[in-house]
């Protein structure tokens, strides 16, 4: 298989949210975790957890044996200064990968808010709070003028869309599409929030394929979510992604797909968690085991 297998501290509760956390898993202790779990490449969490500039991230996952494969950073597609704000959390984001010996991939998403968190997972809630012609065609241009950067420092660009943020959706992925010529990650979990098929997703977009992430997606949860009963940002803490193989998302369907078994590229294994410390790590571990061997199994 051309597929490979890779894992992501977001599954040990290290993402942008929670990275001001002090309890979260010291970088070392991660390394060491998963190179004992036989993982041998990772993505890098948010800007700063390996170590504060891109050489000493890539030495110490070097240290491990680990290899740096990609970065995900959200950006404020719609808001002018708070975009400008953001091309400099690029700028640290791409120095990590450029110190790796492979480069890598950076992923780029629209920036979560509280109102877009409301609207996950409900059709009418997106429609009524989603971007107008004008904000679209400018989000679109930034997110172009980001992957022009990252470009020219030589790594390759992806759009992750993502639950809670304005490209969710199926539509408002193939808007965002229609208009940048950016690659593209499909996440199994975030795109049946959005209310999309990763399926589907795959065998429309393989040209644009660059990196996936597996995910599966707890029904029960899902549910109060499209009901409204809870928002996106309080679904993560709850669960609502789940162990493999206990959710909703048709994952064996979709790693059987030719077009993501022959896909030259990176499937990482992610279960999403809000808070993870030290004493967690048996259950964290135990957990993440079993969801790489139904993916091993699925893929044999």
């Amino acid at each position: 298989m051309s597929i490979r297998i890779a894992t992501a501290p977001v599954s040990w509760g290290i993402w942008e949210m929670t990275i001001d956390r002090p309890d979260l898993i010291p970088a070392d202790k991660y390394l060491q975790t998963i190179v004992e779990m036989g993982y041998t490449a990772t993505e890098t969490g948010p800007p700063g957890y390996f170590a504060p500039d891109g050489a000493a991230a890539v030495e110490r996952a070097r240290r491990y044996g680990v290899e740096l494969v990609a970065t995900f950073l959200p950006l404020r597609l719609d808001d002018a200064d708070g975009y400008a704000e953001d091309l400099a959390a690029l700028d640290r984001t791409v120095a990590v990968l450029e110190a790796a010996d492979d480069g890598g991939l950076v992923l780029l998403a629209d920036m979560e808010t509280p109102e877009r968190a409301r609207a996950a997972g409900s059709d009418d809630r997106r429609r009524e709070t989603a971007w107008d012609a004008d904000t679209l065609a400018h989000a679109a241009e930034r997110l172009q003028r980001a992957v022009e950067i990252v470009r020219a420092r030589g790594l390759d660009v992806a759009l992750h869309p993502h639950a809670a943020t304005h490209i969710e959706s199926a539509d408002e992925t193939e808007a965002i599409l229609e208009r940048t010529d950016v690659g593209l990650c499909i996440d199994t979990g975030h795109t049946i929030v959005g209310g999309g098929d990763p399926v589907a997703l795959a065998r429309a977009h393989t040209d644009r394929l660059r990196h996936v992430h597996l995910k599966d997606v707890d029904g029960a949860v899902l549910a109060r979510l499209q009901r409204g009963e809870v928002d996106m940002d309080e679904a993560w803490p709850l669960g609502i992604f789940c162990e493999f193989g206990a959710g909703t998302v048709p994952l064996q369907e979709f790693l059987a797909l030719p077009e993501v078994r022959s896909f030259n590229g990176w499937a990482v294994i992610e279960q999403d968690r809000v808070a993870v410390t030290v004493d967690d790590i048996p259950a964290v571990r135990a957990s993440d085991e079993r969801n790489r061997a139904h993916v091993m199994g699925w893929l044999t």
